[in-house]
């Protein structure tokens, strides 16, 4: 089901004026010309790189049903526009994104689940998502549309048939999860845990901790709030709730350890494919096998319990459900290559955590052939680069590989931290995935082998894995 949007909502929600109103009802919303806008609003978002504003009348083409905008064409280049579609004049194009966002959230009667955390928050919202809809129907963001147009744009998507919207925030700033609160006004929040991620916007970890910990404090009054006990920062802010730090309508929390928790969930079985947990929810024992990689993801799947306790679904009902759950694209994603071997493709994103999670999960995954790891830089690291890379440089050393490649400019450390740890065998580095195809000095993978690819999204790990002829798998 498609929702409509009035011309009157569309004016209410950003603010606008009208310079005409061809059409005045709309099924969607796009910023991308590039796509199908029929029946759309397009809202011309100015970026860093590019200003939509430039591509109008290329919106106009694509079927744009309504265009809203803070700078317009003369003369008669506009009154062509206006001929061809609703315009809306704006004073800020993406002010008005926001506020629409807000309104419509407001007008949807679906409970709205915030989560944000260092490491875990995608796939903790696809789980959740994949949990709920054994039971309501769900909307929830796609990719990772968690900064300041992907929220609204994602509180965009929700429909009057949806009982449930799980929205992720992210920040690489102080004050953004305050802001991205303030327009999704979320019911339940929690953060999955607090690691060293974009440190080069908030100055170590400290300052990691105080910005997510703003889904606490700027969720609405009321709000559910589900707490991480096994992280000492989220068990931080428990304590702080515990002492009448913030205003919860409700806390639920969650632990590996049991008694004391709403969830405990504990690995008791793993593999390439599977983890297998057992443990309470709500008091209610339990075992599931869920198909997908990784001992982090027992943490993933109790925030997604938390969740399901909230809406209402009972023990028994999440039980039965936590099988369901899958990981996203670019997240510890197996892809099996055309000459045989596979690879753990896991390059969505990357931080000291992240990384050292899949380096000890790795390492205990057994192969008849080779063990490679292609690590790529973490980005955003600040001041601390060249210890975190070290740091993960010695890690991978002691991980058990045959063959170990990095990719990036933070090469130098990481090969030092290879060294430190006795490592022995093949080193080899390049500081971009360009240099390391051009070089041809990639690793020989035989039938048998194994690769861990693991880094930061914007080295683009995938250019590298798409030339050794992946089957069943596509580039983003």
């Amino acid at each position: 089901m498609v929702w409509k949007m009035s011309l009157q909502d569309l004016l209410a929600g950003t603010g606008g004026t009208a310079v005409s109103s061809r059409a005045t009802e709309f099924a969607g919303v796009g910023t991308d010309t590039r796509a199908d806008l029929s029946g759309r609003v397009f809202f011309a978002l100015k970026g860093d790189r590019f200003d939509a504003h430039d591509f109008l009348g290329t919106a106009a083409d694509r079927g744009a049903s309504a265009i809203v905008a803070h700078r317009l064409p003369d003369g008669a280049a506009l009154e062509e526009l206006r001929a061809r579609t609703t315009v809306v004049r704006v004073e800020d194009t993406l002010a008005a994104l926001q506020g629409l966002g807000r309104s419509w959230r407001r007008k949807m009667n679906a409970r709205v689940l915030g989560v944000t955390g260092t490491n875990g928050k995608t796939t903790t919202k696809e789980f959740t998502a994949a949990v709920l809809a054994a039971k309501f129907k769900v909307q929830h963001s796609e990719g990772s549309f968690n900064n300041h147009w992907g929220v609204p744009l994602s509180l965009l998507t929700i429909g009057p048939e949806h009982e449930v919207a799980v929205i992720e925030m992210g920040m690489n700033h102080p004050g953004e999860i305050k802001a991205l609160a303030g327009l999704a006004e979320p019911d339940s929040v929690a953060v999955t845990m607090v690691g060293r991620g974009h440190l080069e916007g908030v100055g170590g970890i400290e300052g990691v901790a105080r910005a997510k910990q703003e889904i606490y404090e700027f969720a609405p009054a009321g709000a559910t709030m589900i707490f991480n006990k096994d992280n000492a920062w989220t068990r931080r802010m428990f304590e702080r709730w515990s002492a009448g730090g913030f205003r919860a309508g409700r806390v639920l929390a969650f632990s590996e350890e049991e008694g004391g928790s709403d969830v405990s969930l504990r690995l008791v079985a793993s593999g390439a494919d599977f983890i297998r947990v057992a443990g309470a929810i709500s008091g209610v024992r339990g075992e599931a096998t869920v198909p997908v990689f990784g001992a982090h993801n027992v943490n993933n799947l109790m925030v997604a319990s938390c969740f399901a306790l909230d809406c209402g679904m009972e023990p028994a009902e999440i039980w039965a459900a936590l099988p369901g759950c899958r990981a996203g694209w670019g997240r510890n994603q197996w892809v099996s290559l055309a000459g045989g071997g596979r690879v753990l493709f896991d390059a969505y994103n990357a931080n000291p955590e992240s990384m050292r999670a899949a380096l000890e999960n790795f390492s205990g995954l057994r192969t008849g052939g080779k063990k490679i790891a292609v690590i790529g830089e973490m980005r955003e690291m600040g001041g601390e680069a060249s210890v975190v890379h070290r740091e993960i440089g010695e890690a991978a050393g002691r991980a058990g590989f045959d063959a170990i490649y990095f990719v990036g400019p933070s090469s130098r450390e990481f090969t030092v931290g290879v060294k430190s740890s006795g490592f022995s065998k093949n080193i080899i580095t390049s500081d971009s995935c360009e240099q390391f195809l051009a070089s041809g000095t990639g690793p020989v993978i035989d039938r048998a082998d194994i690769v861990l690819m693991k880094g930061s999204r914007g080295v683009r790990l995938e250019r590298i894995l798409k030339e050794w002829k992946p089957l069943d798998f596509q580039s983003k």
